[in-house]
């Protein structure tokens, strides 16, 4: 996990944790602010528009805005008259571009909950038309796609795609109903409750729609019933996106572990709550309907998720004692892929933003994008924020990122919980640094030996450095060693763990890091 200095310019070499494997990474990013703290009240769905501005939605105001990405220049675009939020996870949710928003058809589509109270609150999607006077965008004429949808203050979920097959993809949450007699994701529609528009069973489903609201004709019948519904079995599915494979991924909150990365297949059924990530009967605690006892979930039609992040076996410290940060579930929050050749090793990858632990996840898929590749799972991009989704440039070299206004996170270590943002409402932009490679810059600065090493590391400074940190793999700092000088240092590592860490150095802003096997 990802030690950095907080500074207007953090010059970021991060660390890898891979399960179970470790791999060097070689790339470097300078990480900019655009606009100050607070530009953004509670966003919700960031997007890059076909403009070349960032569109964000704003939870809790019910705002879309603009954003340019040089200048932070806000534009508000709308602020959407009936919008409810109760301050949880309702409120203006997902965005999406139609795809001939350049070319005749300017139209977004957002998702909102309407209503006075949590008691009667409903979410509807809405068709808006884009227009631009100057400098000036409103977002106008607005036209209900499907109104009285489920909606509730927690696991609402709420990502909202246009697909390649223009259709619409939006994902509700199971709404938080832990009752297994009544959490609604295995719970499906008759055919009188479809006729009748009556959406009741729809919390815990993927759903696609025409974009004028209607049922698609090659939707799944499931149970004899076409309706809406794509695929089930969820329990908060917070991101959504298309490969050019035509695969779509999602990611998912699981219960204290087991969060998901799936592949989402017409007519499947992923589990919940009968299931959390895998079938392994490795639950973290008892919120799920068959804790300890998942394979008696025998569903024909079940998908397993192609990653669980992270299983309790695989996620055990003593040395963690906050219980809340111990629990081995990050809390997804969107997805993104990368498939841009601008940085070769990422190509063809995942990114999954962290609430809970202020990183992103690089998730690395095989060749044809179905599985994750020797379970290759880095984390980078580390602040002390609450990440809430995340946009690729067009070139791939820069990566932009929405931060929650306020909440719970996780400090450097991983080990401790923090309320206190350092970039509230921001978007934080990540650029590769494309001058020399990070070896090359490494070699002019500092040498080490023996590697692999048992008791004592020799380093070689070649200018002066503030500090030096031995980071494990699960991004704990294991030993730091200060008053270190120019030229040769001895530096103890006796009563280690043997492993695979990350020796990091700081020195004027930046840093510098090198893969060290203690044995």
């Amino acid at each position: 996990m990802n030690l950095c200095n907080r500074l207007p310019i953090i010059i970021l070499l991060f660390c890898i944790l891979s399960c179970p494997r470790i791999q060097a990474q070689n790339e470097t990013f300078t990480m900019t602010q655009i606009g100050a703290n607070n530009l953004l009240s509670v966003p919700f769905d960031l997007n890059y528009g076909p403009d070349n501005y960032l569109w964000v939605t704003e939870k809790t105001a019910g705002k879309v805005v603009r954003i340019n990405p040089t200048t932070g220049q806000r534009d508000e675009l709308i602020q959407i008259a009936g919008a409810y939020s109760s301050g949880g996870q309702d409120g203006l949710l997902g965005f999406a571009f139609d795809e001939g928003f350049l070319t005749g058809s300017p139209y977004v589509y957002l998702s909102h909950t309407v209503g006075t109270s949590i008691a009667n609150e409903k979410q509807r999607l809405v068709r808006y038309t884009y227009s631009l006077n100057g400098n000036d965008g409103s977002l106008s004429s607005p036209v209900i796609l499907i109104d009285n949808l489920p909606a509730y203050n927690d696991h609402n979920s709420g990502r909202l795609l246009f697909g390649p097959d223009k259709k619409l993809y939006y994902t509700i949450g199971d709404q938080a109903n832990k009752a297994c007699n009544t959490n609604l994701a295995q719970f499906l529609p008759t055919q009188q409750e479809i006729d009748a528009k009556n959406w009741a069973k729809y919390p815990g489903k993927l759903l696609r729609l025409n974009t004028d609201g209607t049922i698609p004709a090659d939707n799944p019948t499931i149970n004899g019933v076409k309706s809406h519904i794509y695929t089930y079995g969820h329990r908060n599915p917070q991101g959504l996106v298309f490969g050019t494979n035509g695969l779509l991924y999602s990611d998912e909150q699981g219960p204290s572990s087991d969060d998901e990365i799936n592949i989402m297949n017409s007519g499947k059924n992923y589990g919940w709550p009968f299931v959390a990530g895998i079938k392994d009967n490795l639950q973290y605690d008892t919120d799920g309907c068959l804790a300890g006892n998942e394979t008696s979930f025998t569903a024909t039609n079940y998908q397993d998720p192609i990653l669980s992040m992270f299983l309790p076996n695989s996620y055990k410290d003593p040395a963690c004692t906050d219980s809340w940060m111990c629990r081995p579930n990050i809390a997804p929050s969107s997805i993104a892929i990368y498939e841009s050749d601008a940085i070769p090793s990422w190509k063809n990858s995942l990114l999954v933003t962290s609430l809970k632990k202020g990183r992103i996840y690089r998730v690395k898929l095989n060749a044809n994008g179905t599985a994750v590749e020797q379970n290759d799972v880095t984390q980078l991009f580390y602040t002390q924020n609450r990440y809430r989704d995340i946009v690729v440039s067009p070139d791939g070299k820069s990566f932009y990122i929405i931060t929650d206004s306020s909440g719970k996170t996780s400090d450097a270590s991983g080990m401790n919980t923090v309320s206190t943002m350092s970039n509230p409402g921001a978007i934080l932009k990540f650029t590769l640094k494309e001058n020399l490679s990070t070896q090359q810059e490494t070699a002019t600065f500092f040498r080490i030996w023996p590697n692999p090493v048992s008791h004592t590391l020799f380093i070689e400074l070649k200018d002066f450095v503030e500090k030096a940190q031995l980071i494990n793999s699960l991004g704990q700092v294991t030993r730091e060693f200060t008053d270190l000088k120019t030229g040769v240092n001895e530096l103890k590592i006796n009563n280690i763990p043997k492993g695979v860490y990350i020796l990091k150095l700081y020195s004027k802003g930046q840093s510098w890091q090198k893969t060290i096997i203690v044995n």
